[in-house]
């Protein structure tokens, strides 16, 4: 009998049912087991509209999940097929009610064999048989025959069994796959893993350990105020400490102890301990790389990158060669130093390389695929694991290709190979905010706009209108200050970070990636209508968190490779750099257009730039202490969140930087796209963006042949 199967062809792409694979152009994309059945359902009813609550129905059954799942399947879909959203050419998308393939798609049965049973009853034992005439018989032959064949049958079947052997070894090793979730924590609040020793998993937020079975959390009592565990001993005797405010490193024991000092730090990412625990490789800005030894003497430059920071440090098992993260692509270098080369030229996945690891025996890389910016170690980045498979078996051949192995509506982050490699811990993350705003009389948190979960909130400079961008499906909606009349203004796979409005009120300016590597400037008009990507801004250096001048005719951005701020004259579409701005990111202009505020990027300080002395002037330089500086609408003061020992929001006066305290955040979670976000709403109250969400630490188990 014949199990049968389809194989569905459309334009320069096979879909294969049988064999659960999508080639497009020849080439075989990886694609998770939701998005590949949503697309088997649309395939097999073509030109008919599918309702999202069928589609719901028939890829998840009865799970509890959103339309949000839907739509990020089909996002997906439309990345791997290159389809427009808005002017499709595959998958439509029907307003409210759901979806419909367009096109010719021509089906093949693709038949599974299976043999039938050989049936005893037709075999005979009459050889040598004799007939009663007492000649012989025509069966009396058969032996000579049956010997002829039999040889015959001998010669053909070492034939095949030399081929099926050469078949078997021709044919690559099973690919890696994960096939169970125990979960090992469950308070919520898990932050990145730092390492494990065998027995215990390491982690943060607060520096913590636990069984890698599960039980109880300890803390890890580091005696500052606000440290990290960044690094575990290969013996597991000691852990590498990275304390804030001021920036240093030390390294104290695992059951505790007093913290032994290493050296002062001023390093763009976490540091990372060599397998023999005797060397620390780190990273400084604006992208040089270093290492050191265990002691803080020694220190030798590895390399120099163009561009980007460095983060993601972390050593072969060999000890032969580093890799790193830059500008969201995994990169190496030996460890003697050298160029650096990127890991995955080739790369067809989506876009957010980072936190990559090797298994002890360095057959394999797991790493981070779809990730964004990670803002502070505490939050990490989230997103599905990858890995690498980097097997070299005397006979067999492995793929070189990346596999994705989770899929789903966890999000994953600061994947950490057990030491006999048969798991991976890794904080797994559900991602929830709801919006809240800081009472000014009692000081105390409350829903803003329902508490629905969005970041990213900008007012018109009129007042009645707002712009926000709904967490974690990353969608710009444009509505009245209290939330109603909405319109939607963006769609999957397009996510608006940073939005600002024109101060003509007809346009909402937002970085979003613009291709595998980079940002880019867009702007989208307030009514609706097609997000349009800045002209000369698109200069392949890459542009974040653009700001319009008071006139709206220029624009302030941050450049990502060189770390500087430049300003794009609309009028005549050239762009000019900010004197003085080199490690400068995250630019606003002040409502009367005389000052820049700006963050160094290496010590998150505030900067300020005076259009009238052209000069860049200290504002605030607590180390290590702000994100998401935001102007009042008087142009007085500057709001911030502060992370220097107890987090807080802060207002700044200008230009004489005196700080206040405005609200004492400290026993609160708040979680973003780009770390824990801040706004001021059209009241100049602060606004966050409370987390809602869970992050527990995970055994997933790694099956591995």
């Amino acid at each position: 009998m014949a199990i049968k199967t389809s194989i569905f062809r459309f334009a320069d792409v096979e879909v294969s049912e049988r064999e659960f694979s999508l080639i497009k152009s020849g080439e075989a994309l990886p694609v998770e087991p939701k998005a590949f059945r949503v697309l088997l359902m649309l395939l097999r009813n073509p030109q008919k509209l599918i309702t999202k609550e069928e589609l719901l129905n028939a890829v998840w059954g009865d799970a509890a999940v959103t339309e949000n799942s839907l739509t990020r399947s089909i996002a997906l879909l439309r990345r791997l097929l290159g389809d427009d959203t808005h002017n499709p050419r595959y998958i439509e998308t029907v307003a409210t009610v759901g979806y419909r393939f367009l096109g010719k798609v021509a089906v093949v049965e693709d038949p599974i064999a299976i043999a039938p049973a050989l049936d005893p009853a037709n075999s005979s034992e009459a050889a040598g048989a004799v007939s009663t005439t007492g000649s012989p018989s025509p069966d009396a032959k058969k032996p000579a025959k049956r010997r002829i064949a039999r040889i015959g049958l001998l010669s053909a079947g070492a034939a095949l069994l030399v081929a099926g052997g050469i078949w078997y070894l021709g044919r690559p090793l099973p690919s890696p796959r994960i096939t169970a979730y125990p979960q090992i924590t469950h308070d919520g609040h898990a932050g990145f893993i730092a390492g494990t020793d065998g027995t215990r998993i390491y982690f943060n937020s607060p520096p913590g350990l636990v069984g890698v079975t599960g039980g109880d959390i300890v803390t890890i009592p580091t005696g500052f105020n606000r440290a990290w565990v960044v690094g575990v001993a290969a013996d597991g005797v000691n852990l590498l400490i990275l304390s804030s405010d001021p920036y240093q490193l030390w390294t104290m024991g695992a059951v505790g102890g007093r913290p032994r000092f290493i050296s002062n730090y001023s390093g763009s990412g976490n540091p990372a301990w060599s397998p023999d625990s005797k060397y620390i490789a780190y990273p400084e800005l604006p992208g040089n790389l270093y290492a050191m030894r265990s002691d803080g003497t020694g220190i030798r430059k590895l390399a120099t990158v163009q561009g980007g920071a460095i983060t993601d440090v972390t050593w072969s098992p060999d000890a032969s060669h580093i890799r790193f993260t830059r500008n969201d692509t995994l990169w190496e270098i030996p460890s003697t130093g050298g160029d650096p080369r990127p890991l995955l030229p080739d790369w067809k996945g989506p876009v957010g390389q980072c936190c990559g690891r090797w298994t002890s025996d360095g057959d394999f890389y797991v790493f981070l695929a779809g990730g964004n910016v990670v803002v502070d170690p505490v939050v990490g980045s989230f997103e599905q694991i990858w890995v690498f498979d980097e097997r070299h078996p005397l006979f067999r051949r492995v793929s070189r290709k990346p596999m994705q192995l989770t899929s789903g509506p966890i999000h994953w982050g600061s994947p950490t190979p057990s030491r006999e490699g048969n798991k991976i811990f890794a904080v797994g993350a559900t991602q929830r905010g709801e919006l809240v705003r800081i009472d000014p009389k009692s000081k105390q948190l409350q829903p803003f706009l329902g508490g629905i979960s969005a970041e990213f909130l900008a007012s018109s400079k009129d007042g009645t209108q707002i712009v926000y961008v709904t967490y974690p499906d990353g969608i710009l909606w444009r509505a009245k200050p209290d939330g109603t009349e909405r319109v939607q203004l963006t769609s999957p796979p397009v996510y608006p970070l940073v939005c600002r409005w024109s101060p003509d009120g007809t346009q909402i300016l937002f970085t979003a990636q613009r291709d595998g590597s980079h940002y880019g400037l867009y702007t989208v008009p307030a009514r609706g209508g097609n997000p349009q990507l800045i002209g000369s801004a698109n200069d392949g250096t890459g542009q974040v968190e653009g700001n319009w001048s008071p006139d709206g005719r220029r624009i302030v951005y941050g450049v990502e490779q060189q770390i500087s701020l430049r300003i794009l004259d609309l009028d005549s579409d050239r762009a000019s750099k900010i004197p003085g701005s080199d490690g400068l990111s995250s630019p606003r202009w002040s409502p009367d257009g005389r000052y820049i505020a700006a963050m160094n990027v290496q010590s998150r300080a505030i900067r300020l730039f005076d259009f009238h002395t052209q000069q860049w002037s200290a504002l605030a330089e607590q180390m290590g202490g702000w994100s998401f500086p935001t102007w009042s609408h008087d142009g007085k003061f500057i709001y911030a969140l502060n992370n220097v020992g107890k987090v807080s929001v802060k207002r700044i006066s200008v230009p004489d930087g005196k700080p206040d305290l405005v609200a004492d955040l400290t026993s609160v979670h708040f979680t973003g796209t780009l770390g824990p976000w801040f706004g001021l709403d059209p009241n100049d109250n602060p606004i966050l963006l409370r987390d809602n969400g869970t992050s527990d630490i995970y055994a997933l188990t790694f099956e591995r042949k």
